[in-house]
């Protein structure tokens, strides 16, 4: 299903964080996580979603062949980029657990690197939907994935929150009215059933008869 391109952002605990110290002679860096692969976000407001493998391969790709920047941001401020992978500040890559991030933390002030250590913060990242799909479970949860998407920035952040957009309400709300539309479709007849055309026949019969 093709989606708005409208900007979204998504919040994830940070996994597997590991801050390397600043050394003479090398760099302090931060890996882990910035999202999870196959693993279902608490109620947006009507629906969960999850990111499927490889969501992220076409941005990785565009990042490679240096076609596009990804940013690291402190709480989706662009004023202050932590780091970006043109400046070789951040890495990402995907496996089969989710989108990894390595960043040189450089740019990260005493207080940042001291709640990114106590497991203060959480990543989200910005991104566009590609192409994504949507389904209802037989518990009757309306689930999104995440199938493909444009990925433009990660960010740490402090906020709990995973808040629905306007781009996913609105995209939830298309394959809501083609579901209807589907389901109407398949319960329009083909042709007037049996029942019906005995019926028409005993009001035909009828008729002559009356006659």
């Amino acid at each position: 299903m093709t989606t708005p391109t409208t900007n979204e952002t998504r919040h994830f605990a940070l996994a597997d964080v590991e801050i390397r110290a600043k050394t003479d002679d090398q760099e302090g860096r931060a890996t882990g996580y910035a999202a999870v692969f196959n693993s279902d976000s608490y109620d947006l407001g009507g629906f969960v979603e999850r990111i499927a493998p490889s969501a992220f391969a076409a941005s990785l790709r565009a990042v490679a062949a240096g076609e596009t920047n990804v940013y690291a941001l402190w709480a989706h401020k662009d004023d202050q980029p932590l780091g970006s992978t043109a400046s070789g500040k951040l890495t990402l890559s995907e496996d089969a657990h989710g989108l990894a991030f390595s960043m040189d933390t450089t740019r990260m002030n005493p207080m940042q690197l001291d709640a990114l250590r106590d497991g203060d913060l959480r990543m989200s990242f910005g991104f566009r939907v590609r192409e994504d799909s949507w389904r209802e479970l037989d518990d009757g949860t309306i689930e999104r994935t995440l199938i493909a998407v444009e990925l433009f920035e990660v960010s740490f952040v402090i906020s709990p929150a995973y808040p629905a957009t306007e781009a996913a309400m609105r995209s939830l709300e298309t394959w809501r009215a083609a579901k209807v539309e589907e389901t109407v479709e398949e319960e329009k007849p083909e042709a007037v059933n049996d029942n019906m055309r005995s019926e028409l026949m005993k009001r035909a019969l009828t008729r002559r008869l009356i006659k």
